[in-house]
């Protein structure tokens, strides 16, 4: 009874397992043989060829980055040099109300001041636009 028992819970642990293969497939897994020297150099020859494809590709984005940050930097300080004038305007009494120009400054923390200046004096909207009508800044 013994043998029986200890039987049936080997069969039910074994057919409860995840994992289950049957004895004949044991042996169809046969390991790798060595590669012989002229599949070896081949082999190697392909995985190089593919490191260096990888390689040609990394270069490419890297260099794609590069021009990128190059034409931004471009376009960033020809901005700076098209927008040295600073224009601070108002609204004094209600949204509906024509903008009032303060002035036009030469660098924007002089804007900025004044257009904080004439917020803290009761100005419904202020804002800062550079030399290309663009709004700097708003509030």
């Amino acid at each position: 009874m013994g043998d029986i028992a200890t039987q049936r819970i080997l069969s039910s642990w074994v057919l409860s397992t995840k994992y289950l293969m049957r004895f004949f497939e044991f042996n169809s897994i046969k390991p790798a043989r060595p590669l012989s020297p002229q599949q070896a150099r081949i082999k190697s020859l392909k995985d190089q060829a593919k490191r260096a494809q990888g390689a040609i590709k990394a270069e490419r984005a890297r260099q794609k980055i590069q021009a990128g940050q190059q034409d931004l930097a471009k376009v960033e300080s020809s901005n700076n040099k098209k927008s040295q004038s600073y224009k601070t305007i108002y609204k004094m009494n209600n949204p509906y109300t024509a903008w009032v120009s303060v002035g036009t400054y030469g660098d924007f923390n002089n804007a900025l001041s004044m257009a904080l200046r004439k917020k803290k004096l009761g100005a419904v909207a202020v804002r800062i636009e550079d030399g290309n009508r663009m709004i700097v800044y708003s509030s």
